[in-house]
């Protein structure tokens, strides 16, 4: 059958036009029930907007008078509008995201073309992309257009419903729930298998500890970004596997991957520390019993950066850039600490433990390991850890980090001689 229909005088897609009319009705706050009488079945209805049937022309005229749309824009041109789509979202995969606002500035001109039109909600769909992954704009700013979006996802087609996935995808790990980020990126990866949606899944398992699946994943990425020749992708690739591996104790792996990143790095404008390769190379060395070559690569994470203040690349495409000199800070403190040596801490957390990087998701790992050798056996370091510092972590998602502040208030515990509640405290690791 085929899948167009003349609406209006003017011929669009089913696909489109169901989705566009349930977008309107929720909006409305119309019931299918009010929109259907008197036009058709409400069962009918539902089954249109689903996707699951189709209404002939003169139903859906008369649906949308209901709705008070007499006119819809003739988008001529959505096939190059189209395009310009496609080669926003590659320049986001790509981490090109200068190139990608400037796409970007230009779909907008157009949003007034196809405002009135059902290819809307794709402008609608690209647009949130763009948001989440380069604007990075808060759960607060975006809630509105993603609660909208989820219930007409069922009417959109599998290129959009894709798009959709992945990116709230990779918001809602971020902002909301890991559980049902990694939902909806599998949702995405059954839809359609892509280099991008493995990168995705393979950083969320990654992030989420399930480092196995992880590999698998991003490995696949890794073998598509390569033979394609999208090198910067690559190394990003390259740069999570290497963390993964280093969760598994496999340390050959790791150290081929992150000194892939470190030589790849060499051909891009942008500093090395774009892809944490600094902190990931220190923790690596580390995890060996490295602790000098773990200490040389911290220092060089805590070099100031001046350059992602000013660039604009360091504003999108390296967003994380400020977080790797204090956690360079922390890993060199860890280092020192495995070494026993009489080392002067203070210097590090007077420049660290101030005001300008209050706001770091590592301030207070820095404070908790300032508290582990200044106040260690004090009842401080028990309170602050307990009631603020863990809690922060589980409920943000930082594992790693997690665990090491877990392990250290074990060690209090057991100085404490309270060796059923650290007894508790290792099981619930284990587990």
């Amino acid at each position: 059958m085929d899948n167009f229909v003349y609406i209006l005088c003017n011929k669009f897609e089913y696909d489109f036009l169901s989705a566009w009319i349930k977008y309107n009705r929720i909006k409305e706050g119309i019931s299918q029930e009010a929109l259907a009488r008197g036009i058709c079945s409400t069962s009918h209805l539902s089954y249109f907007e689903n996707g699951k049937k189709k209404l002939r022309s003169e139903l859906i005229e008369a649906l949308l008078k209901k709705l008070r749309i007499t006119n819809i824009t003739d988008a001529k041109d959505i096939g190059l509008i189209r395009q310009k789509f496609h080669t926003l979202m590659f320049q986001v995969e790509s981490f090109d995201y200068e190139s990608a606002e400037i796409t970007y500035n230009e779909l907008s001109t157009l949003e007034a073309l196809i405002r009135n039109s059902p290819y809307n909600i794709e402008f609608n769909i690209y647009s949130l992309m763009y948001d989440i992954l380069v604007e990075r704009k808060s759960y607060n700013e975006l809630e509105s257009s993603i609660n909208m979006l989820d219930k007409v996802y069922s009417s959109l087609d599998q290129n959009l419903q894709y798009v959709y996935m992945l990116s709230t995808g990779r918001f809602l790990y971020e902002y909301i729930s890991h559980t049902e980020g990694i939902r909806r990126l599998e949702k995405a990866y059954k839809i359609k298998e892509t280099p991008w949606i493995n990168y995705r899944l393979g950083v969320a398992y990654s992030l989420n500890w399930q480092h196995l699946k992880s590999i698998i994943y991003l490995e696949k990425a890794l073998n598509s970004y390569s033979l394609s020749g999208r090198y910067r992708n690559s190394l990003e690739c390259h740069s999570f596997l290497g963390s993964s591996y280093i969760f598994l104790k496999m340390y050959e792996q790791a150290e081929f991957h992150l000194t892939s990143v470190a030589n790849g790095s060499d051909y891009f404008t942008l500093d090395k520390n774009i892809f944490a390769v600094y902190t990931n190379l220190a923790k690596l060395y580390l995890e060996m019993g490295k602790y000098d070559k773990s200490i040389e690569y911290c220092h060089l994470a805590m070099k100031p950066l001046n350059s992602w203040e000013t660039d604009k690349r360091w504003t999108k495409s390296a967003w994380h850039a400020s977080e790797q000199p204090i956690l360079g800070a922390c890993i060199c403190i860890e280092a020192h600490k495995k070494l026993n040596d009489v080392f002067n801490y203070k210097e590090i957390f007077d420049k660290f433990l101030t005001d300008s990087y209050k706001n770091s998701v590592h301030y207070n790992y820095l404070y908790c390991l300032s508290l582990s050798i200044f106040n260690f056996n004090e009842d401080i370091f028990y309170k602050q850890v307990t009631d603020i510092i863990l809690p922060l972590y589980r409920d943000t998602g930082y594992l790693d980090i997690h665990y090491k502040i877990t392990l250290l208030l074990i060690k209090h515990l057991e100085s404490k001689r309270k060796y059923k509640d650290a007894n508790n405290l290792y099981h619930e690791l284990l587990s």
